[in-house]
This record gives structure tokens, sequence and C-alpha cells, in this order.
């Protein structure tokens, strides 16, 4: 995502849907940071350097739950390194 006062397309590739508030930091706030990747995850750093980042629907990180209940394959079975 490039913004378009920084040479930026003006189509829904280069499109972030952000709520009022977050428009109006990204715009007229000094030193934010927000990058979206081409899967939709975006990052927003705070001028003091905090970092939060959102993914889409569906591309979620698994939790720590889904994680504990996932089977594995077989010791033989995972690639050798």
């Amino acid at each position: 995502m490039i913004a378009h006062a920084d040479g930026g397309t003006t189509d829904c590739a280069n499109l972030c849907c952000l709520c009022r508030r977050h428009h109006r930091l990204k715009t007229h706030a000094r030193h934010w940071q927000y990058r979206m990747t081409p899967d939709g995850t975006l990052t927003v750093t705070t001028p003091s350097g905090v970092t939060r980042t959102t993914r889409p629907p569906g591309t979620q990180l698994p939790t720590h739950r889904q994680l504990a209940g996932a089977v594995l394959p077989d010791r033989d079975d995972r690639p050798p390194f």
C-alpha cells in the first residue's frame, strides 16, 4: 500500500479499509506507518514504535488451542531436516 500522495495508484489493489479514527491518523498524524502485504495483513506502527498487526478473516494465525489439537505426521513422514 502506497499512499496516493506518495505516488500510489488509485485502484483496489492499493486500497486499505480503515475506520474513521485510523484513517485520520494515517492522513493527518505524523510518523504513523501503515504497511499491507499482498495477503491483506496490515501492520500499523505508532510514532513511539508500538506495532499492531491484523489479518483478514481466513488468514489468521492458528491459536495455541488449535495447535495443541493438531495431528502431526509420524516422525518418518517429516522432511529430513
